[in-house]
């Protein structure tokens, strides 16, 4: 087993249980949530929001990662559960300060539904929930494909159209009358997320649960932090896949050792790349869009290559379904499809300057 460093944020003995309990995520036995009390309890449910008011996103960063490298479905949901405090701090509207309140305490969770709302943004895809003005609020209507950590207390933030041609971003619990949740998909590794598709049916929300109507600005103000900790997530999976690959260069496995060191060295970098970025979130030379894209591409790369590695020098333990070399394996091959997916992230990057 890999020994882990904790950051200064996070307790040793935090990520040593996290990563005790990777196993029972993968097999379906626990859920995401379930450290999510310590984590509030701990205060590093808000570290860096919004836009690293202050100074703390590069500590948020280090604890995405390093929690994803013990066990990624936990770095996924903190991941997911922080962005919702981003925009719920970002709106900073009284109805979202109070909100944040149990998520910042890991009492409940928080949902980003946002996919479409980005590609929306970038000009590959729309919004699907349509609202229509009724009582001083909305009546939003629609489907959501896929979002996670959809449990009954959850909160969840998501992006609505108008008949107007609006774009709004709005919050609303997810026990709300009229949302429907699908049963939750049977994901390789990743099924402790409580992950599945939503359907809202004429969902009232109120015009103090709209977070925003500047839709560009708000999507801009976030997304920095959005590209920032999902890299962070790509990278933790990385580096423990690495670590692992290199116990494993022995004998006629060190034919591999070439091809380690490079993929070891590509990962520093961007380690260090990710630093820099989060620390300059927020900051008077903001990181480009171009930059964050890049960062985000190179994470889910390394991720991929560096759990391959494990495999192919892990022997036949890497090919048990209920080993940790078998469980990063199938973590990794969820990055490519999560949003903003492999293709978009390409498609976005090939159209900037």
């Amino acid at each position: 087993m890999t020994q882990t460093i904790s950051s200064p944020g996070i307790d040793a003995g935090l990520l040593a249980d996290l990563g005790a309990h990777a196993g029972d995520l993968d097999r379906g036995t626990a859920s995401s949530r379930r450290g999510f009390r310590a984590l509030g309890a701990a205060g590093l449910l808000g570290l860096g929001a919004p836009a690293n008011a202050d100074g703390r996103l590069p500590e948020m960063a280090e604890i995405v990662r390093e929690i994803s490298g013990v066990c990624m479905s936990t770095g996924f949901s903190l991941w997911a559960d922080r962005m919702v405090v981003e925009f719920l701090r970002t709106a900073g509207t009284p109805f979202a300060t109070e909100t944040v309140r149990p998520l910042l305490d890991g009492e409940s969770l928080g949902v980003s539904a946002m996919a479409t709302a980005f590609k929306d943004a970038a000009g590959c895809g729309s919004l699907e929930l349509t609202a229509a003005e009724a009582g001083g609020g909305y009546v939003v209507s629609g489907p959501i494909r896929w979002a996670s950590n959809l449990h009954p207390d959850s909160m969840m933030v998501t992006a609505v159209r108008t008949g107007g041609g609006e774009k709004l971003v709005v919050a609303l619990p997810l026990n709300a009358p009229g949302v429907t949740v699908g049963d939750h998909f049977d994901l390789l590794a990743m099924g402790s997320t409580a992950s599945s598709y939503l359907r809202l049916d004429e969902v009232r929300v109120p015009a103090e649960q709209v977070l925003s109507a500047d839709f560009d600005g708000f999507l801009a103000a976030v997304r920095p932090t959005f590209l920032v900790l999902q890299s962070a997530m790509c990278l933790g999976l990385a580096r423990t896949g690495i670590e692992q690959a290199r116990t494993g260069l022995t004998g006629i496995n060190s034919v591999f050792s070439a091809e380690v060191d490079v993929v070891a060295g590509k990962l520093a970098l961007a380690e260090t790349t990710l630093a820099s970025l989060a620390a300059a979130v927020g900051g008077n030379e903001p990181p480009t869009k171009k930059t964050l894209l890049s960062l985000r591409l190179t994470a889910a790369e390394l991720a991929t290559a560096s759990t391959a590695l494990e495999i192919r020098t892990a022997g036949g333990k890497g090919y048990a379904s209920n080993t940790p070399a078998s469980r990063r394996y199938r973590e990794a091959a969820f990055i490519p499809v999560q949003s903003p997916s492999e293709a978009q992230l390409r498609w976005e990057l090939a159209a900037c300057p």
